[in-house]
């Protein structure tokens, strides 16, 4: 008879882990928030010799002046 009873299963290391999350998700949500915001304050200190040019943060309007003045064809 004791091999027909069901055996306690584990539930998977993803499972606990979401299960996890959800119990705590008040803490969790500080926890990305605080980290978030010293991100973004380190970013200049640890970017200091990198340079992005504006031409690249801005490559939708080249683009889009590209389609306007007829260099290129939409799709």
């Amino acid at each position: 008879m004791a091999e027909s009873e069901t055996p306690e299963t584990q539930q998977r290391p993803i499972v606990r882990l979401g299960l996890f999350l959800i119990s705590h998700s008040l803490l969790f949500g500080f926890v990305c928030c605080t980290a978030g915001v010293v991100a973004l304050l380190l970013l200049p200190v640890l970017a200091k010799n990198t340079y992005i040019s504006e031409n690249t943060l801005m490559s939708w309007f080249s683009e889009s002046h590209a389609l306007r003045s007829g260099r290129i064809r939409g799709k």
